[in-house]
Order: C-alpha cells, then sequence, then structure tokens
C-alpha cells in the first residue's frame, strides 16, 4: 500500500518529464544562451530504505544487482544489474494478463508488484543505473556505524575509552573526554570524528583467546582507506584501483569478526553496496555529486536554524524573512569581497579560471594582489616579552639560547659546515633577554586532490600552564606539527619522505632594534620563528595498520632541538601514542606527548592529511 501510494506521487510529480524528456523545452544556459534541453531522471539519491522503496525490491536485497540477501557481501565482484527490459514486461502483465499474471511475473522478475513504478514510462530512465552510493547512510552511518559496535564488542568499552581519554589535542581531532562507549544517537559527523582515532584506540590491544590481531586491523585499515578515497572530488585510474584493491583486502580479513564471534555472517547490504561505488563513479562522477550530507545539512541550515531564530509562533513568514535576510547579508559580502579584490571582470575570471591564464593586476581572481602565505599569525604577540629563562621554565625551550645562536649563524651563511656553525655559535652574544611570542598559528591549507583553489583551515597552538579564573591550573599545550624539507616551490608537497614531525615549543619574533643587531643589512631578517623538538624522520611503518612509527630524536639522552622559520611549517600533525596492552595510569592528554616513548602518525585528520602522509 506504501509502495503504491509513493509510486504514485511521484508519477504525478515528474509527469512533466515526459515529453520533456522527449521533445525537449528551451532553457537558458549559465552564459546566457537559450538552448533546448531534454531533462532527464537521472540519478536517485537516497538511503538503503528509500533505494528499496523506488526499485520495487524486498528489504535485504540489492537495489541495483540481483543478488539476494544470502548472496550479499561474500565478495567484492558487483552482481549483474537488474534486467530493466524483464522487469518491465513483467510490469506490464497488469494490463495485458490480469492481477494474478502480474503478481507472478513480479515474483519472477525479483520485485515486489507494486502498480505503475513512476519510472515506468519515464524516458532514458534505468533505475537500476541511477541508484548511486551515499556517503552519509552507507558509510558512515552504515559500515563504519557496524565497524565502530564490533569493534567496542571485541575489546571493551574500558580500554577504549581509557585511550580516547589520554590521546592529545588537534585542531582537526574530536577528543571524546568521557569515552566513545556510552555515546547513543550518534550522529554522521560523530561518526567521522571517531574514524579519525579508530587506529590509535585498537593499535596494540590483544585479542582474546589468543587470536592474532593482524588481521583486525588489516580490516580496519581497509574500510577507512576505503572511506577516504570514495570521498575524492577527483579521481584517476589509479585511484579507482585502489579503492578495487582496498575492497579487496578488506574482504580478505573480514573472516576475523565472525571468528570472534561479533557477527555469525557478514550479509550486509550496505556492506555490499561498496561494490558498486567505483562503477557510479565512472558513470556519475565522483561521489559529492550525490551526497545526501549536503541535502542534511541544508536542511539544518535552512530549515532548523531558521526556525530557531523565530518566536514559535507562526513561524513560516518568520523563517521566510530570517532567510531573505540571510540571503542579502551573504550577497553584500560577496560584493565587498569584490571590491577588496580590485573589482575583476566576471568574463575574465571565469576565463582565466577555465584557461588557467594569469589576470592582471588589479583583477586578481583570489582577490588579492599579493602573494598569500600559508600561515597566518596575529599581528599583536600573545605575550610581548618572554624572558630566556621564562621560555625554558615555562614552555620547555631548554636548549633556547644556544639553537637560537645556530639559526642566527646559519642565517648569515648557508654554507658554513655544521662544526663551522658550531664554532661560530660560541660567539654570539645577545643584547637582549626577551622576545616577542605569539600562541598559536593559523594555516590555510591547499586541498592536494581538489581541482578548485580550495583550502582547509587548520591550527596549531603553543601555550604553556597557565591559571583559569577559578585558581586551578590549566596544562599547558604544544601540537606537533610537519616540517617542509627544503623549498616549498621546489621540493614535492605530497610524500611522507618530504617532512618530519617536531612539536612546537615557542613561535616568537625577533624585535626589529634587536634584529638589526643580529644581521648585517646585506642579509634578508627573519620574521616568525619557532623553536621546535625534534622526532624520528619517516622510516618504518607498521605492516598492518600502515602507519608510521615515530619517536622523540635523542642524542646522549638529550632531544634534538632547532630554531627553524615558521614558513617551513605546513601544518599540524597528530600523533597516536603506542600504548601497549595497557594503557598506563600516569598519563594523560596534556603530557602524553612527553612520556610516550614512540608514536604512530595519523592521516586521518584530514583529506590534506591523508594524501600528504603516504
Amino acid at each position: 500500500m506504501l509502495s503504491n501510494l509513493f509510486h504514485a506521487c511521484m508519477s504525478h510529480v515528474l509527469e512533466p518529464l515526459k515529453t520533456a524528456g522527449e521533445e525537449g523545452v528551451p532553457m537558458t544556459s549559465g552564459d546566457g544562451v537559450i538552448r533546448r534541453v531534454h531533462p532527464v531522471f537521472a540519478v536517485f539519491v537516497g538511503d538503503y530504505p528509500e533505494q528499496v522503496l523506488v526499485c520495487c525490491c524486498k528489504t535485504g536485497d540489492c537495489p541495483k544487482c540481483i543478488l539476494k540477501q544470502d548472496e550479499i557481501g561474500e565478495s567484492d565482484v558487483p552482481g549483474p544489474l537488474h534486467d530493466l527490459e524483464s522487469i518491465l514486461s513483467a510490469l506490464g502483465k497488469l494490463d495485458t494478463s490480469g492481477p494474478l499474471a502480474f503478481a507472478q511475473a513480479c515474483q519472477e522478475a525479483g520485485i515486489k508488484p507494486v502498480i505503475r513504478p513512476f519510472w515506468q514510462d519515464l524516458p532514458y530512465v534505468n533505475i537500476y543505473l541511477s541508484i548511486t552510493p551515499d556517503i552519509l547512510h552507507q558509510l558512515y552511518q552504515g559500515v563504519m556505524k557496524h565497524l565502530i559496535a564490533w569493534i567496542k564488542t571485541i575489546y571493551g568499552s574500558a580500554q577504549l575509552d581509557a585511550r580516547c581519554r589520554r590521546l592529545p589535542p588537534n585542531h582537526g581531532v574530536h577528543l571524546f573526554t568521557n569515552g566513545i562507549s556510552k555515546l547513543y544517537r550518534v550522529s554522521g559527523k560523530e561518526h567521522a570524528d571517531i574514524c579519525r582515532i579508530l587506529p590509535g584506540l585498537i593499535f596494540g590491544i590483544p585479542l582474546r583467546n589468543g587470536f592474532l590481531s593482524q588481521r583486525l586491523t588489516r580490516a580496519v585499515r581497509a574500510l577507512l582507506n576505503f572511506l577516504y578515497l570514495a570521498q575524492y572530488p577527483m579521481h584517476t585510474s589509479a585511484t579507482l584501483a585502489l579503492l578495487r584493491d582496498t575492497l579487496k583486502r578488506f574482504h580478505d580479513n573480514k573472516k576475523i569478526f565472525v571468528d570472534l564471534g561479533v557477527r555469525s555472517h557478514l550479509k550486509l547490504p550496505k556492506l555490499h553496496s561498496l561494490n558498486h561505488y567505483v562503477d557510479s563513479i565512472e558513470l556519475f562522477g565522483t561521489t559529492d555529486n550525490y551526497d545526501t550530507q549536503y541535502s542534511e545539512r541544508l536542511h539544518i541550515d535552512f530549515t532548523k536554524d531558521a526556525y530557531r531564530a523565530t518566536n514559535r509562533k507562526d513561524e513560516f513568514p518568520q523563517m521566510m524573512l530570517w532567510l531573505e535576510r540571510k540571503e542579502k547579508v551573504q550577497r553584500h559580502e560577496a560584493y565587498i569581497a569584490w571590491i577588496l579584490g580590485g573589482r575583476p571582470s566576471p568574463k575574465l575570471t571565469l576565463l582565466a579560471a577555465r584557461e588557467g591564464l594569469s589576470v592582471p593586476t588589479g583583477m586578481s581572481t583570489t582577490g588579492s594582489t599579493q602573494e598569500e602565505s600559508h600561515f597566518h599569525i596575529a599581528k599583536t604577540p600573545s605575550v610581548r616579552a618572554v624572558s630566556f629563562s621564562s621560555l625554558v621554565a615555562d614552555y620547555g625551550a631548554t636548549y633556547f639560547r644556544d639553537t637560537l645562536a645556530r639559526y642566527i649563524v646559519s642565517h648569515r651563511d648557508p654554507s658554513l659546515s655544521r662544526l663551522e656553525v658550531e664554532r661560530q655559535s660560541a660567539k654570539i652574544y645577545f643584547r637582549f633577554s626577551s622576545v616577542q611570542v605569539f600562541h598559536k598559528i593559523k594555516f590555510s591549507i591547499q586541498d592536494p586532490s581538489s581541482p578548485l583553489d580550495s583550502s582547509i583551515p587548520d591550527v596549531a597552538h603553543i601555550k604553556p600552564a597557565s591559571k583559569d579564573r577559578r585558581g586551578q591550573i590549566a596544562p599547558g599545550r604544544f601540537d606537533t606539527v610537519l616540517v617542509h624539507h627544503g623549498n616549498h616551490e621546489h621540493t614535492p608537497l605530497i610524500g611522507a619522505h618530504n617532512y618530519q614531525v617536531a612539536q612546537l615549543r615557542a613561535v616568537f619574533q625577533i624585535r626589529k632594534k634587536d634584529m638589526a643587531m643580529l644581521f648585517p643589512a646585506t642579509t634578508k631578517q627573519p620574521d616568525y620563528l619557532a623553536y621546535v623538538e625534534w622526532f624520528t624522520p619517516f622510516g618504518q611503518m607498521d605492516p598492518n595498520i600502515r602507519l608510521y612509527h615515530v619517536s622523540r630524536s635523542v642524542r646522549q639522552g638529550r632531544r634534538l632541538a632547532s630554531v627553524i622559520d615558521v614558513e617551513k611549517i605546513c601544518r599540524s600533525c597528530h600523533l597516536f601514542p603506542n600504548f601497549g596492552p595497557v594503557v598506563p595510569h600516569e598519563w594523560k592528554s596534556s603530557n602524553v606527548l612527553d612520556l610516550a616513548p614512540s608514536f604512530l602518525v595519523n592521516p586521518f585528520v584530514d583529506r590534506n592529511s591523508y594524501m600528504t602522509i603516504v
């Protein structure tokens, strides 16, 4: 009854597409030219129950291919699509052979006996091709939701929650200070936040009954790889091959969940739907073209937020007025940005973006006539004068004076050897004893996989311990970052071997009057500097979880440290402590970077991090 009602309503809504799709209708294109357009029903975006409803399939079966409930989830190979001609023939039995023959023909075709589905008479439509992947419901609220539940069952809540509470902070990582075991009604965003830290939660915990953890970590890593690869905004044959390969690796190791007793089978429709991702991407483009995350987001922006702005009485006129005013504010902001950008011509900016051409000064497509830096620091320092002794005691910059002297010598003459730098740095005399210190760096990270000039915001914090309003001590925070080797313009930005992990201890600036005493007029004076403590270079990768191992760089029991230019820092970096079988009780989120002996580099903070640390 519900299926017939749904399809009857949809048939009424899409009735104009029948004539328009066959004969065409004149439409004005974005360039102002009127063209004859043939609109057709191409893609249906929805969750699994909606897909089953649209395709007239039975719950548990695949809405795209002929595999039934007892066949799905066994392989990484998609089954043949439903035969549209035989299904249309079965649906036509209603008019020619009567209800009983119609019901029998539908059963043989593998569909429900729905009277006149809305897509039956639409031109050029194959509904089984039109069913597309859905990142939100199939991955985050589907496969990843199942995976997280299985991991909770396998390892128990105590160990997982203890590790959650002891992860170091990072701008792109949500810290579940109360753990993840007591979460309920978990949203897609929260599942995404859990996926970012999932490898660090399971690494090193032994399985019960003597099972080895290799297969489990491989299966988890394979699903996380699939999750991130499937969301690329641009694909090549190589990335689609990676997508197929990572799904195969999951199926090679998935039996561990059955062996551990978490599942009796893995015949899950949403798990099987992953088999169709590559074909859909090749046919309809990347998954951001048909992801329900965007419509869900607009539901919040246009409905929930608008309703909250009302007094809950006669809300519809108030909501419309609120949305109208919001649009006017956005248009005004866009106009101001256009004015500040030099009033570029729309045709010129479109041509430059399409052909990759340069735009004359004053008509820049980026809105600025000057080269923008990838980082931003406040004009006013967080602390105007921090003494060298305070940098050592409060910030942990133990060798600040010595490292600054080495930096000055090497900056004056980059050709000096390490031994010559050491000799001449001993002669450096500082006529000042304090510097200006900054507690935050903001980064604008370019997305290497996006065809557009898009950026990802990132922040690194460098703040010593302090007292809050209640007189309680708030622990300090010294984030870890990725430092790029060499010149940004000539060294590739993708690849872990081009970077090294370091912990920020201080970001500072030498006053201009003091700068003149240290650097001759012929030498380019540095701007923002950072005192960092180094971790070991990227080298060994764990063969199962496939994450890089790093640890503190130490020489004769002392941490290796340097003063570097802030422009060499590319972004923040998140580390998973190597907790071992049992989490040490004295470890906390605020001190784990100092107490843990080794770490794993987390590539799942965002897409840029995932593509960079490979």
